[in-house]
């Protein structure tokens, strides 16, 4: 899969183009059969599956105060895009320049630079000025610039509808499993091992330490059961996102207790896929209670995996 951070005229080297449109925040499996469409559509046409979608969220840009957190980072969209089979992701940066485009001088942009020949998006999606584009005028303008306009059918999972709101939704009150299942796999957050204050090793339960993004959805605080990814090797884990209230905590963070391991991965990038939650926060009267607690964590950890 070819990534590009700015748009190239493709028009040159590609043919047949089927793009998939939207902002794609966790790739969930709504946005999956999206995706999925176009991919299937430019194999139909022998042609190349693109998915235009924009590194940061408009909102940020349109509205800051209303950007909702995000589910997932570049990285993960990435990736995921990869392993359905997308041929070409167009990862913009949202700018005032998109801001100010028209829906026609939008459509203008991916005709002069792609000229699609199917376009793939969701029911809800909108483009160009103020959202005034709709999957209807997609379908309008269509004809007027040559492609045909597929809008795929929403998705519905034990009678909810597969939204980035909703998954956003049970991640921060921490029903990770509801999460799981909408996104079509587990949630997970990468970051760099921190130092910390060395008290889980003194413990006798060492943690790799990550700082909490301000700008990502992090679930509710708690004990999980997680999955350790580091360098292409997963690890079982237990997961503590809080403030270390036992301790007089103030400063939110995760830290993640990896079973059966002892390398050094100080500053080294993590991915830590969350599974489900052991327990709420609690506040333990003495280290004793909090490593008689951990121990029980751990037997129901192995229950989740």
């Amino acid at each position: 899969m070819r990534i590009f951070s700015t748009i190239p005229n493709l028009t040159k080297e590609y043919s047949n183009i089927v793009v998939a449109l939207g902002t794609f925040d966790g790739v969930h499996i709504g946005h999956q059969n999206i995706i999925n469409k176009a991919i299937a559509l430019s194999k139909d046409i022998s042609g190349t599956s693109v998915v235009f979608t924009f590194s940061n969220h408009p909102l940020g840009v349109i509205s800051p105060k209303k950007c909702p957190l995000a589910i997932g980072d570049n990285d993960y969209k990435e990736e995921l895009m990869k392993e359905l089979g997308v041929d070409v992701l167009l990862n913009i940066p949202f700018t005032t320049d998109f801001l100010k485009l028209s829906p026609i001088e939008f459509l203008e942009l991916l005709q002069d630079n792609l000229n699609p020949k199917y376009i793939v998006v969701g029911p809800n999606y909108s483009f160009g000025y103020k959202g005034q584009g709709s999957p209807d005028l997609l379908i309008q303008l269509g004809r007027h610039f040559g492609f045909k306009a597929e809008i795929h059918p929403v998705v519905y999972i034990d009678n909810k509808l597969v939204s980035s709101t909703l998954i956003r939704h049970l991640i921060l009150k921490g029903d990770i499993k509801s999460a799981n299942k909408l996104l079509g796999k587990n949630f997970r957050i990468q970051g760099q091992v921190i130092s910390g204050d060395q008290r889980g090793r003194t413990l006798g339960f060492p943690t790799a330490n990550m700082e909490i993004k301000k700008e990502r959805a992090i679930p509710s605080n708690g004990v999980y059961a997680v999955n350790v990814i580091f360098k292409n090797d997963t690890y079982r884990a237990i997961a503590n996102i809080g403030t270390n209230p036992t301790f007089q905590g103030l400063t939110r963070h995760i830290e993640v207790h990896i079973l059966d391991f002892n390398l050094n991965i100080y500053n080294e990038i993590i991915d830590v896929e969350f599974i489900d939650k052991i327990r709420g926060e609690k506040r333990f009267s003495n280290a004793d209670e909090l490593i008689k607690q951990i121990k029980t964590d751990i037997t129901m950890a192995f229950e989740f995996f």
